[in-house]
């Protein structure tokens, strides 16, 4: 595998029982891409992020993350973050955003281990990232959705992963909120350089932050640059 090139599926079938979600899919990604994955509902989408994190085992072909198969290599998984369209946090959830932010480094810390100072500096500079460090020792309950989707993407990046998934992230959210989103993941891949894969029927978070569109009808029906993509549908 090219050195640049982060993932590679390769002649990917997967699905459940069945059924077929994804047939035949290859494609790369390179380091620092931003791209969105865009397709009708129940289109294999939801499924491709799956095959990705190593959750499903492709029924043919393969999946390599740095030239290794997620599903064998679990090690794999802090290099991937997930931000899942709807949390399974609850929005009451009677907890510190710092808490919250804490909790992705459970893959480190366990269920008995204590953070280390080190590790609370991590959460830190997270939330200072998505722009909420003043916020600090506030309830979750308390932000409001846009603000908990930050806590979320802060959460995501706190392991310091190399390729971050994302699915709906600005789905029902007001416009203020879908703006300040659209700058943190937009920082994430300008700024931090991380890979961003995001799932969206959102156009103008497409339009404004896609450098790349990814189609999926069950087969990869396009792949290429986003500016390409929007040209064949004004055709």
């Amino acid at each position: 595998m090219q050195t640049d090139v982060l993932m590679e599926l390769k002649e990917v079938t997967a699905g459940y029982p069945g059924h077929v979600a994804l047939k035949d899919i290859s494609f790369r990604v390179k380091k620092k891409e931003a791209i969105a994955v865009v397709g009708p509902n129940g289109g294999g989408k939801s499924t491709l992020l799956k095959v990705i994190m190593g959750l499903i085992e492709p029924q043919r072909g393969e999946v390599l993350i740095l030239g290794e198969k997620p599903y064998k290599n679990h090690h794999l998984k802090s290099k991937i973050a997930y931000l899942p369209q709807q949390s399974t946090i609850n929005p009451h959830f009677p907890a510190l955003i710092e808490d919250i932010v804490q909790l992705g480094l459970f893959s480190e810390l366990g269920l008995l281990k204590r953070p280390t100072k080190a590790h609370k500096e991590r959460v830190i500079a997270s939330l200072e990232k998505v722009d909420l460090q003043d916020m600090l020792g506030e309830p979750y309950e308390h932000l409001s959705g846009g603000q908990k989707q930050r806590v979320l993407i802060a959460r995501a990046i706190v392991s310091k992963p190399e390729i971050i998934l994302l699915d709906e992230p600005t789905t029902g959210l007001d416009v203020f909120s879908q703006e300040s989103i659209l700058k943190v993941v937009r920082e994430l891949t300008e700024e931090e350089h991380l890979t961003v894969i995001a799932v969206t029927h959102d156009q103008v978070f497409l339009r404004r932050w896609a450098e790349r569109v990814i189609q999926i009808q069950q087969q990869l029906t396009f792949d290429g640059l986003a500016s390409k993509f929007f040209q064949r549908g004004e055709e």
